[in-house]
């Protein structure tokens, strides 16, 4: 690496500067010679020296744990919805009803057909009693009794066929009766009650689970690395890992998630990964479809150094910090900028032969271009204290956790009522 020397950004901070008649000799001479309290004041700070943590974010979707869609099974015409829209239903509760009658009449019947044939086996089982006795008398041919005795194996055949014709038009009739197989959210009912519903019709709602609910991100390869690290387990997911989600009105909210799977590969094309997350949801407030960021910290820098944004002084393609040695004179020392961490950039000093900054030497914050100026005729500055300064609100929050818990249950949720499943 390139290293800029200190003499050349010197250099070029003075060729900034306007031109004058004083020769560089006679101003450098009256500059060191100026007091004090006539150099220009500039606010100096310390350099900060600490662990951070950097922080990406990816756009992610919502979507049910388990998300359940309503189909007719069987052909008929429907005479009830018996949920309400929109409301959250416990698993095994009705939620549609087919015209039942004609599934009626067919169990009816199979049953019907069942019976005879019962009865007709007890008539070949008799024939084959009799028959038996009689064929060592000669009063009954063998063939006569073998014939008795594959009627017996026929009719047991279609006994055990007409048992399966019972049990179906049994299953048929129970799917006249449309229960929720899961207990969530219930959608929108699409059909009309008397319409003519089959097999092939659009589903008529969807259920789904969310709580938690799911979120579905994609991560490239380098921030998966980073936040894996070394200790990636075996189902590839590792331990203590949370996640912060912003939702579309900028608000965070107020619980964490954390992933739950990873993708088996990267993919080619975008070159990023799936990863699946969990999401607490408990008043129901997150909804399928949802589009969220998902903030998520992928690595941690060791003892970074950081300076306020505004103590970077650039010249072209080149940034410099300034600092003030013992004699209040200022220097430029060439640096390279790192990750932005609040109001803060982290930075690499490029070393200066004879030069030593450390967390102590006062760094130039408020005042920089003075400060170059001072350095490049060699003269002092005047340093106070650099105080920064707190920006308040001008809008108040309009989210936060009291207001998430404060959520209105949706119905058929009684109060106090838990909707994940997995505590109970």
């Amino acid at each position: 690496m390139n290293h800029i020397p200190f003499t050349f950004a010197a250099s070029v901070t003075l060729g900034l500067l306007p031109l004058t008649m004083v020769s560089c000799e006679n101003k450098d001479e009256q500059a060191q010679s100026q007091p004090l309290s006539m150099a220009p004041k500039v606010e100096v700070t310390h350099l900060e020296i600490k662990d951070i943590p950097i922080k990406q974010e990816w756009m992610g979707t919502l979507r049910g744990t388990e998300d359940a869609e309503i189909r007719p099974q069987v052909s008929g015409y429907l005479l009830s919805k018996d949920y309400k829209d929109g409301a959250y239903v416990e698993k095994g509760q009705i939620l549609f009803q087919i015209d039942k009658r004609p599934f009626e009449a067919t169990l009816a019947q199979a049953k019907g057909k069942l019976a005879q044939l019962e009865a007709t086996l007890q008539k070949y089982k008799l024939d084959v009693d009799r028959y038996t006795p009689l064929v060592a008398t000669a009063a009954v041919s063998r063939k006569q009794l073998d014939d008795a005795k594959q009627a017996v194996l026929e009719t047991e055949a279609s006994i055990e066929a007409a048992k399966a014709s019972v049990k179906e038009a049994e299953i048929n009739l129970q799917f006249t009766t449309i229960k929720a197989p899961i207990s969530g959210l219930a959608g929108l009912a699409t059909p009309s009650l008397g319409d003519l519903l089959t097999p092939s019709s659009p589903s008529l709602t969807t259920i789904s689970d969310i709580n938690p609910i799911r979120v579905d991100f994609s991560v490239n390869e380098k921030d998966l690395l980073n936040a894996q690290g070394n200790s990636i387990q075996k189902d590839g997911v590792q331990p203590n890992i949370k996640f912060d989600v912003i939702l579309q009105n900028g608000e965070t909210y107020p619980f964490q998630g954390e992933p739950v799977a990873i993708d088996r590969n990267v993919s080619k094309t975008t070159g990023t990964i799936n990863i699946v997350g969990h999401i607490p949801n408990p008043n129901l407030l997150l909804r399928p479809g949802m589009n969220v960021r998902v903030r998520a910290t992928v690595k941690t820098i060791q003892k970074a150094i950081l300076v306020p944004q505004r103590a970077i002084f650039s010249v072209q393609s080149a940034y410099f910090i300034i600092w003030v040695d013992d004699k209040n004179v200022p220097h430029l020392n060439p640096i390279e900028k790192g990750e932005q961490y609040g109001n803060m950039t982290q930075i690499l000093i490029k070393p200066i032969q004879g030069v030593n900054i450390t967390d102590k030497t006062p760094i130039v914050v408020v005042g920089v271009q003075n400060a170059a100026r001072q350095a490049g005729m060699k003269a002092p500055v005047n340093p106070i204290p650099y105080v920064p300064t707190i920006s308040q609100p001008t809008l108040q929050s309009i989210g936060g956790a009291k207001e998430f818990n404060q959520a209105s249950k949706p119905a058929g949720m009684e109060e106090g009522e838990k909707s994940d499943k997995k505590d109970q």
